[in-house]
């Protein structure tokens, strides 16, 4: 895990947050939504903090072995991105899900990360892209989930009933989700269930500690003022509001937050908002200019004589913009700080016919029996200062307004539904398109970085328009996406695909079909893969042969490799690796399929390359058996949020089945006793 820094009180790096905490376990999934999203980032940064990942793509080979390694083990990792910025070539091995709101934008920046023994929910204004992780001022918050926690459940089960429902945005017209959906859902059904006893079920009663919400709009949810008003806590409103946003209703338009926002105040006696935003000094000296609306101003209720509206200066780091959205209310008692990724804008705040999918986290905190708490809330404030009083304000709307949908951009239309990747019985690769409805005429499908017409318009209607196409996929690598052309669409759109499951997905082209002597190397060797797989890849590149090192000792020179007990000494060895591997504690069905069928290094992957090898079927017989006689000595061990030792021994015999099927039989019919061993293995493994 990398170093963590200090930072000044209230302020972090959102990386940290995709490290485990300490004593977290294994990573099982994570999953996250975003407005704008760059995948490389998301797979470097992100996916390699919460994987550990040891390597970077600067090691080549050997960090898509480890990336490939580490994924193909946990149950889900995705992405729900706003359908503007749903592109970018990436791994199957994590799922890209498009989130086509209509007239409105999927805003919401949730992460939520699954270990063995622990879970967090990041509520972020960051976007998972760059400049939203290392350049802007964003704002975020943390709940961890664990034995012994105080983290609110409520807040819990509230954000997963909005990732479920932000979800079905990714095929509005599809009833039945695809397996991309069902595995987001299904995680998310893990999360409920692991977690049950991992949090507090209420809001502590004590004044001492603080409260959180979610605050959460979008399309049939209550606006966030109606939220807000709901967990004040109490029954005197609040006086002051303080407010910071980069970005603001167009200044032609009435500010209908801003005046919502004097209705949530108190309405009798003083009362002020405080909007502090960015600015800039205008050419030869002519004052400055606020980033801002004079709408805010003017929202102001005019037949009060005790309100006030004030506009303060951000003090911000030079080059670093600002992008995070805060809101506060408070009186002499109380004060809520809500924090997430709604600007003050109508669809931000839930306002209007089509509000944006938005998430905030709210904290309450006691000013007096709670003076740690309204201090490190304080501290999270960006620092400003006095604006002048002849400040000018926006006469236009801002050209980099995030919060509306993009004018011109070209969507994906909603008659193509998914696109999945598998493999059939033949371990043949296939992709599966679903169309709901008639696509807009002359369309066609190409490749997603070459312009090659991998499917169209005239082929679909000569398979009579069929819901459901399949397409044989013959290229090495599967496609993350198809690009989307038709008739007069200036451009294309662009169309994911995400993997049917893990095991349709094959391993990294460095390890398919590995020599036993190599498998042998790799599994006996004290290094993590990676490492082990870096060196070997150098040697193969230098032209040794698979295993093969340079010996100097002549004794050693002597090959060997006939002698059979040497053979099976060494793949012995392997074999109790395999065998100690399978006793781990395994986080989910996934990793245990990996480290039976699927893995490059796995069990299924010694039998195939035993029964590749150039020697006696008699042999090939025997060791098999070996494999067997290994597997039945498994004794699984069991840990939190991992699978139970019965899952473990059922999948292990199947296994076993599956070897036996693969036995020569044919080989063994003159020799009687190997016959008698071999039978024997088997049906004592399989008891």
């Amino acid at each position: 895990m990398r170093k963590r820094e200090n930072h000044k009180p209230g302020h972090a790096k959102i990386l940290e947050a995709w490290e485990p905490p300490d004593e977290a376990g294994e990573p099982i999934g994570c999953i996250a939504t975003t407005f704008t999203f760059e995948p490389p980032f998301f797979e470097e940064e992100c996916l390699g903090r919460f994987l550990g990942l040891e390597t970077t793509p600067s090691d080549g080979a050997a960090y898509l072995v480890e990336r490939e390694e580490k994924l193909a083990q946990i149950a889900c990792a995705a992405v729900l991105v706003d359908q503007h910025h749903a592109r970018g070539m990436r791994s199957l091995r994590w799922d890209l899900l498009s989130a086509r709101v209509p007239g409105a934008i999927l805003h919401a920046k949730v992460s939520l990360l699954l270990w063995s023994r622990s879970a967090r929910l990041i509520v972020a204004s960051a976007n998972l892209t760059k400049p939203g992780y290392r350049l802007n001022h964003e704002v975020f918050g943390i709940l961890d989930y664990f034995a012994g926690s105080e983290a609110p459940l409520t807040v819990l089960a509230d954000i997963i009933d909005f990732l479920r429902r932000a979800a079905s945005f990714g095929t509005p017209k599809q009833t039945t989700p695809g397996p991309a959906i069902a595995r987001w859902n299904n995680f998310l059904d893990r999360v409920l269930k692991v977690t049950r006893r991992w949090g507090a079920p209420h809001s502590p009663h004590s004044l001492s500690k603080p409260r959180v919400f979610a605050v959460i709009t979008g399309p049939k949810r209550r606006v966030a003022f109606e939220t807000l008003r709901a967990c004040w806590p109490s029954t005197s409103p609040p006086k002051k509001a303080f407010v910071v946003s980069p970005f603001f209703d167009p200044p032609e338009a009435p500010n209908t937050p801003a005046r919502e926002l004097w209705n949530l105040l108190h309405q009798r006696g003083p009362a002020s908002v405080q909007f502090e935003v960015t600015a800039e000094d205008l050419p030869d000296g002519k004052g400055v200019l606020l980033h801002a609306p004079e709408a805010l101003r003017k929202a102001q209720p005019a037949s009060r004589d005790e309100v006030e509206t004030f506009f303060r200066r951000l003090r911000l780091e030079e080059g670093r913009p600002l992008h995070a959205k805060c809101l506060r209310i408070q009186n002499e008692q109380w004060a809520l700080y809500q924090i997430g990724s709604s600007n003050f804008t109508t669809a931000g705040l839930g306002f209007g016919k089509r509000p944006n999918l938005e998430a905030n986290l709210a904290y309450t905190v006691s000013l007096q029996r709670n003076v740690k708490g309204s201090r490190a809330l304080m501290q999270a404030w960006l620092d400003s200062e006095n604006a002048p009083a002849d400040a000018r304000f926006l006469r236009e709307p801002c050209d980099d307004r995030e919060d509306a949908p993009m004018a011109g951009e070209i969507l994906l239309p909603a008659e193509f539904g998914e696109a999945t990747f598998a493999c059939g019985s033949d371990e043949k690769g296939f992709v599966e398109l679903t169309f709901q409805g008639s696509p807009p005429p002359g369309w066609r499908l190409l490749h997603e970085d070459k312009e090659e017409v991998v499917f169209s318009e005239t082929r679909w209607r000569s398979q009579r328009r069929s819901p459901r196409v399949r397409l044989d996929w013959r290229e090495d690598r599967p496609p993350s996406a198809f690009r989307v052309r038709w008739r007069d669409s200036a451009g294309d759109a662009w169309w994911p695909v995400n993997a049917r499951d893990a095991a349709s997905l094959p391993p990294p082209s460095e390890l398919r079909n590995l020599s036993l002597e190599a498998l042998i190397e790799i599994l006996t060797s004290a290094r993590p893969l990676h490492q082990v797989m870096r060196r070997w890849l150098q040697r193969r590149t230098d032209g040794a042969s698979d295993g093969e090192s340079p010996q100097l000792d002549p004794h050693k020179r002597v090959d060997t490799s006939g002698f059979l007990l040497q053979r099976t000494r060494r793949i012995s060895w392997a074999l109790k690796v395999l065998g100690e591997r399978l006793a781990q504690p395994v986080p989910s069905r996934e990793a245990l399929n990996w480290r039976l069928r699927r893995g490059p290094h796995g069990v299924m992957a010694v039998v195939n390359a035993i029964i590749r090898e150039e020697r006696p079927e008699q042999e090939k017989a025997f060791l098999l058996a070996e494999i067997a006689v290994e597997l039945a000595r498994v004794m699984p061990r069991h840990a939190p949020g991992c699978l139970q030792r019965r899952q473990v021994r059922a999948a292990v015999r199947e296994c076993i089945r599956e070897i036996r099927s693969q036995v020569p039989v044919k080989a063994l019919r003159k020799l009687p006793e190997l016959k008698s061993y071999v039978r024997r293995a088997f049906k004592e493994a399989s008891a």
